[in-house]
Parts: structure tokens; sequence; C-alpha cells
């Protein structure tokens, strides 16, 4: 078990019993040391899929976008300041929101807010392997508070604490190094990932069924292993992020575009895509959202499932109509290297395998969130993940290789930029922070998630 350190604690107030007051406004790297005089104590601040269409599931980098929330393009122009607090720091980012890789709608959602937790947990600031957001944010001007702005340690002073126990709990992981990558496990998922494709080719015109399921799998865990190095940073996972065109056909702009708003905006209605999906699927009454009914709706829970055999075709598409419309060349060649492989396929072999693929990734993607509380306010990010995440207890090998790290769902979304590899070492040390910090730490076995989320598709189509 690993202890935790006051040494270091990014963004927080610290009060020194001299009543020498430090604010440590901003993060050199990361690095920020506070020498402790005496004691010292923390005081409390407090299944659509376009990215032309709508929010969505990663920031920088970072599965899904809906028709009925606006793309940073529906986004009108204003001159309305736009205003958010990083570290204890005000920056203005009226001009910097067009030209965020994670979209102009984030940044205006941040607009009077604190921004601090969400920006360690997607970005670039050193110990992840780079530090390329950070001296972005570093360039941008500074500005007073604005008036009315709403912060943490205004709203909800026990909530703000806990989050400033978060920020001290990160600080110790990163120091300890669970944000550095290790080759050898890199190298055996990426093995698990392609071995599938290459056993599935080789029977492809012999044993189609077996040669479907092989590619079908390979193609879900290529979703998994695209995710991880997505949202990882670095030269590395920079380099490795071909492996989505390439091998699924998938552009990464559109990823970043559409996953983004769902990592930081969990569960929260009309931003988080993955809960937004009317009038496909309702996870509230249509009375309670004030979307319109479908007629639909009353059997959703009979082709829910079903449909996900849709996913990675719907993807498809979306990525390659994002990458045409930005002239995406280099994208477009590793695209177009994955549909040649397809075409030397039997048809059956390369639908069917997309079908599977697809199946298998909807089916776990989204389990952990969607039966989970739905949020109708923008809450603090730290807070949002506890209240909208679930683990699944997996005990079967296989059944948690096909769940590729999604059973830990609640440290991904905490660490995101942290490898997939390291989340299962790291649940029980979330479980004793959460029992120290008060946050509420939730698992339930794979099972019982998945009949959770189809009672949910039931209920919901009940008039």
């Amino acid at each position: 078990m690993q202890t935790l350190s006051l040494n270091r604690l990014p963004g927080a107030t610290h009060t020194l019993s001299s009543n020498k007051r430090v604010v440590v406004k901003q993060r050199s790297l990361a690095k920020c040391y506070v020498q402790r005089k005496n004691s010292l104590k923390i005081t409390a601040s407090g299944f659509r899929n376009s990215p032309d269409s709508r929010p969505s599931h990663t920031v920088s980098k970072s599965i899904a976008l809906d028709a009925s929330v606006l793309t940073e393009e529906d986004v009108p122009e204003t001159k309305k300041k736009i205003a958010m607090r990083i570290d204890n720091v005000w920056y203005d980012c009226t001009g910097w929101a067009k030209a965020h890789p994670g979209g102009a709608r984030f940044v205006e959602y941040f607009n009077g807010r604190d921004a601090t937790d969400a920006f360690y947990a997607l970005h670039s600031y050193g110990p992840n392997g780079s530090d390329v957001a950070l001296k972005r944010l570093q360039k941008l001007p500074k500005c007073e508070a604005p008036e009315g702005a709403n912060l943490p340690e205004k709203v909800n002073a026990k909530t703000a604490a806990a989050c400033e126990d978060f920020r001290e709990f990160r600080v110790k992981l990163e120091e300890d190094g669970w944000f550095q990558r290790n080759l050898l496990q890199e190298a055996k998922h990426i093995a698990q990932t392609v071995v599938p494709y290459i056993l599935g080719t080789a029977l492809a015109f012999s044993h189609p069924v077996a040669a479907t399921l092989l590619i079908g799998l390979g193609m879900q865990q290529a979703g998994w292993l695209t995710h991880d190095f997505l949202h990882g940073r670095g030269k590395y996972c920079d380099t490795m992020e071909c492996l989505g065109p390439l091998l699924n056909g998938f552009n990464s702009h559109w990823w970043v575009q559409k996953h983004s708003m769902h990592h930081v905006f969990t569960n929260e209605h009309n931003k988080d895509e993955d809960i937004t999906m009317e009038p496909i699927f309702y996870l509230e009454k249509p009375e309670k959202t004030g979307t319109p009914d479908s007629p639909a709706r009353q059997w959703q829970h009979v082709y829910g499932y079903p449909m996900y055999l849709v996913t990675y075709m719907l993807w498809r598409f979306d990525s390659l109509r994002t990458a045409l419309k930005r002239r995406d060349t280099k994208e477009l060649a590793m695209m177009a290297v994955n549909y040649c492989w397809l075409a030397c396929l039997p048809w059956q072999v390369a639908i069917g395998s997309i079908a599977v693929g697809g199946f298998l990734v909807g089916a776990l993607v989204s389990a952990t969130h969607q039966s989970e509380e739905i949020m109708f306010e923008q809450g603090e990010f730290v807070d949002v993940q506890f209240r909208s995440t679930r683990d699944a207890e997996v005990k079967n090998p296989f059944a948690r290789y096909l769940w590729g790290g999604m059973d830990t769902q609640l440290e991904h979304h905490l660490f995101p930029t942290m490898p997939r590899y390291k989340y299962h070492k790291l649940r029980p040390i979330l479980q004793a922070f959460c029992e120290k910090s008060g946050f509420g730490y939730r698992i339930s076995p794979d099972s019982k998630i998945i009949s959770d989320n189809w009672n949910t598709l039931k209920e919901m189509a009940m008039p």
C-alpha cells in the first residue's frame, strides 16, 4: 500500500501554522514544491458518432458524438470573454478556444469555472510523457477572475476539500512513476491485438466463420489499444496513433473531438454523447429530459444490444467523412491500406468482422456509465467521475481480455493518460484513498453491470 505525501500539492492553498499563506499558482512541468514549516494542512478552496453533430466520448486526444449537441463549427462567433481557472490562475482563453484540440465547446463550458482537474487529467503536463499542453497554457494571457465565477469552494466546501485531496493523491502517483510506460507490457498488448488479425486473415478462405470471429476480436482489441495510445502523451504514443487508421480505419481527429466531452462531462445530459442518445436510446424518461419521445422507445431493450453490431460501421463512416473534409492525406493513406486489406477478404468475412468488433466494443464501452446517475448540471470534474462511473469486477481471464481495461473505468476516467495495464494494480490504492477522502468507490460483478444496463433500457421503455 502506498502512502500519501503532503510535500507536493498542485493548485492548492496551503496554510502554515505561522498563519502565512502560500498559494501554488502553477506547476512548472507539474513540479510545484512547497517547503513545509511546522504543520501543514489543506484548506478547502470547497450511439451516434458524428463529429459534425454533437459533443462526445478524450481532451487533447480523446469514442462517439451525436446530433443534439453543437460542435465547434456550430458555435456562433462571440466576442464574450472566456476565462477559466487552472492552479488558482485565471487565463483568458477567448482567442485560444477555436484552436483548442479538444474543440471550442470544451473551453466555453469552463468559462468562469475551475478547470484544474480536467486539465491535468487529459493534457500533457510533464510526468505523463510530454509537457506540450502545459507550455501552451503558460503562454495564454492572464486575467482577473470574472464576475460571478462559479467556483467549487463557493458551491460546496466539502467537495472542494475532497478535490484538493485528490490533487495530492495524483501528485503522489506522479512521483511514484505510475504514468510511465513499460515497453514489455506495450509489446504484449500490441501482440494480443495483431495476432487475431493474422490468424483470421490466414483462415479467411478456408474457415470463414472462425476468421470472422478472430478478426472481429482483433478489431475490438485494436479499439482498446488505440484508445490507450490516443489518451497517452509523448512521442511514443503519438507514433502509435497510426494503428487506429491502419487496423480499424478510424480517424484520430474525429476520435479526439467526440471523446473529450465524454471524459470531462461524464453522464451530463446534452454534453456526454454516450448517454444522450435520443431517439435511439432513452436512459431517462422524455418528460424529464425534455426531448421528443419516439414510438420505438418501448422496444429499446429489445433492439438495444443488437444495434451495437453497427457501431464500427458508423465510426468508419464518420472517420472517413472527417478525414475527407479535413483533407488529411496522411490518415487517408493509412485508412486506404485498411480498406485494401478488407477488399482482399471474402466480403462476408470483411463485413462480419466489422460487425463483431463493433458489437464487442459497443456492448462494453459505456456499460459502466449508462445505469449510473444522469446529471443535469455541470459538476466538478473529480466528483462527477465518482458519481457517474462504476468499476466492473471481472474474474475470468478471457472476459478481462475482452473488457480491454474498461472494467477499471473509474481509474481510467480519473487518470486517462496512465497506461491501462496499471489500472488493476491501482484499484486497491484508489479504494484506500476513497475511504480516507469520502469519495464513493463503486464496483459490481461484470454480469450485474450488463444486466443493469439492460434493465435500465427496459425501465425507460415503459410508458
